[in-house]
C-alpha cells in the first residue's frame, strides 16, 4: 500500500467514539456543519492533488457514491490543497461529483483529525460515531463494498474490518 506520508496516525480519534463536530468550508467560502449528514452513513475522504494515491482513489470513491442510496449514505471529500482553484480544477477534469470541501491551511486535517498520512478516510455512523479509519489508498471499486457499507449503516459492523 502506498500513501503520502510515513508516520501512522495517532490514536486521538477512536473507533466507537463520537466523531468530532466539524464545520466544513465549501469552495465558495460558505460553511456547513457535519451535523447535516446525521442520519446517513458518511464516508469522509481527506485528500490532496499533490498526493498520487489520493488522485488514484478519488474516481473509485465517486463510482462508489453512485452505487449507494443517497437517502442513506454520503460520500464527501476534504481537500487539503493550499490553492482552492487547483483542487476545483482537478475535481472538474476527472468528473468527480461527490460533495467536496476545502481545508486550505490543513487545520482540520492536522489539528482536529490529526492526519499524518494521505489519503485518510473516515467511515462515520448515522449517529455520528467513528466506525472505521482507513489510512492510505483503498480500492473503492470492490464489488462487495456497497453491501458492507449497507450493513454498517444498519449497525452490523462485522465485515467493516474488510474495507
Amino acid at each position: 500500500m502506498v500513501s503520502c506520508g510515513q508516520a501512522p496516525p495517532p490514536d486521538a480519534l477512536v473507533e466507537g467514539r463520537r466523531f468530532p463536530a466539524l464545520t466544513l468550508t465549501n469552495f465558495d467560502g460558505s460553511h456547513e456543519s457535519m451535523e447535516q449528514y446525521r442520519g446517513k452513513l458518511v464516508v469522509l475522504n481527506v485528500w490532496a492533488t499533490w498526493c498520487a494515491p489520493c488522485r488514484q482513489e478519488l474516481p473509485g470513491l465517486d463510482r462508489l457514491r453512485h452505487k449507494l442510496d443517497p437517502e442513506r449514505f454520503s460520500v464527501i471529500g476534504l481537500s487539503v490543497d493550499a490553492e482552492r482553484d487547483i483542487a476545483l480544477e482537478f475535481l472538474h477534469e476527472r468528473g468527480i461529483t461527490f460533495k467536496s470541501y476545502q481545508d486550505t491551511d490543513a487545520a482540520l486535517a492536522q489539528r482536529v483529525l490529526e492526519i499524518r498520512v494521505y489519503p485518510d478516510t473516515f467511515i462515520i455512523s448515522p449517529e455520528g460515531v467513528l466506525l472505521k479509519r482507513i489510512v492510505g489508498e483503498r480500492d473503492w471499486d470492490r464489488p462487495e463494498l456497497p453491501a458492507i457499507l449497507d450493513e454498517a449503516a444498519d449497525g452490523r459492523l462485522e465485515r467493516l474490518q474488510d474495507v
